[in-house]
């Protein structure tokens, strides 16, 4: 080593001994004041010589910090306060620590998520308060997730890793008889964490949004116990461009019968559900939506609007017949009614309402009803159109008599019918 080399060498010991004697000696307020003192008494040319002998993002940081805030004159916002990359990767090495803390109390076996109501009940995993807690450390990582990736903070494994070895130290730290059996939900920052991350992980891999999608649906079957929160999901694939939810609708359709997709793309509450059918939407031909619609009545009886609304405007009655009995059978069955319904035999009104399930102004259903009356129409259902008159009234007027007594007397009807519906009237009412 040359002379020169060494004394630099010496110097930089030097300085780091006086720094570490500094920082052992006073607290951080008044390290602080010096630092003020400091740079109040150098000039500019000696503030340089000394920035110079930091590392680069040291020395970009500090002059960020010496430069004044710009603020914009329409909002007054104060733009972002500088922060080193070191530091950076100190907050986020001490989140994961406060992760890590929290665990560690998680699977104490008398830890403080370990709850009892009262002496007689039996105790319980709080599954709610330790999810509360993670999310709030990870609405705290959130904002750091991108840096930490691309520049390898540690620690570096993601939040799959960690989250599959918290379930596996809780699951063994836990009393043996003590199930969760209702799972642990994550929270939304901490789902959005994990997909943040996740994508990143893919896209630096030079892998598609399909293996994104891939990947997540894998991490959810691999979890014994935790479950992404679908809203987190549903907001991050929506974010995505338009080329990246056609490639991910591209996969689905390609993989929809294998059996990681297709419980949950048949599953009509799922949010890999919404997906597909709202990419199905926007990016696909209609009949494929309207098909996929039809395949769900059973599901979801409000499906069948649509498919018939489309036959309707093709003027194809007799089809628009078909969806329409498929889907009254779904919503008698979502009302947990067996029997079966006819227009002429009694009122819709008194089965879902009877239900005890109260929709509002039930747009739904008298939707329902006044496509089955251009049905009727455009089959020459003359009875049937006047029966379905009756019942749309009702839906607005059941326990209006005046209006009912009007209706009935003043729309022409067979004789049994009249009696059929008037009598399911008059026993409800």
């Amino acid at each position: 080593m040359s002379k020169q080399n060494k004394n630099q060498s010496h110097q930089e010991e030097d300085l780091g001994s006086v720094g570490s004697r500094i920082q052992a000696a006073l607290t951080q307020p008044e390290i602080s004041q010096l630092l003020n003192v400091l740079f109040a008494v150098l000039s500019n040319d000696l503030r340089d010589v000394a920035l110079k002998q930091l590392p680069a993002d040291t020395q970009e940081t500090i002059k960020q910090i010496l430069t004044p805030p710009l603020i914009i004159a329409q909002t007054q916002e104060v733009q972002p306060k500088p922060v080193s990359q070191a530091k950076l990767a100190q907050i986020w090495l001490g989140l994961w620590q406060e992760w890590e803390e929290i665990i560690v109390e998680a699977a104490a076996e008398e830890g403080e998520y370990i709850l009892q109501e009262a002496d007689w009940e039996p105790p319980y995993f709080d599954t709610y308060q330790f999810a509360e807690n993670l999310d709030q450390v990870a609405q705290k990582m959130l904002p750091l997730v991108e840096i930490a990736f691309a520049n390898r903070f540690n620690p570096d494994s993601g939040f799959t890793s960690a989250l599959v070895l918290a379930e596996s130290e809780i699951i063994s730290g836990i009393p043996d008889w003590m199930d969760i059996d209702d799972g642990i939900y994550l929270e939304k920052h901490l789902t959005t964490c994990l997909l943040h991350w996740e994508w990143l992980r893919v896209k630096n891999a030079g892998e598609d949004a399909f293996n994104f999608a891939q990947s997540i649906r894998q991490q959810e079957e691999n979890f014994e116990h935790i479950t992404l929160d679908d809203d987190a999901i549903a907001d991050f694939l929506s974010q995505l461009s338009d080329e990246e939810q056609k490639c991910i609708l591209a996969g689905l359709n390609a993989n929809r019968e294998t059996a990681l997709w297709q419980k949950p793309l048949d599953n009509t509450y799922s949010h890999w559900h919404d997906f597909y059918m709202t990419a199905t939407q926007q990016y696909a031909p209609p009949e494929i939506y309207l098909n996929n619609l039809r395949a769900t009545i059973g599901q979801q009886w409000q499906n069948g609007l649509p498919v018939i609304a489309d036959l309707l405007a093709k003027q194809d009655f007799t089809a628009s017949l078909a969806v329409i009995e498929e889907t009254v059978d779904a919503l008698l069955k979502s009302q947990h009614r067996g029997q079966s319904w006819q227009p002429e035999t009694s009122l819709l009104f008194t089965i879902v309402d009877g239900s005890g399930n109260n929709h509002g102004h039930w747009q739904n259903e008298k939707t329902l009803l006044c496509y089955y009356q251009q049905t009727a129409a455009g089959l020459g259902q003359t009875e049937r159109i006047q029966a379905l008159k009756i019942q749309q009234i009702v839906f607005d007027s059941c326990f209006d008599w005046s209006v009912i007594l009007e209706t009935f007397t003043n729309i022409p009807i067979a004789v049994e019918i009249h009696q059929s519906l008037f009598s399911s009237w008059r026993d409800y009412a």
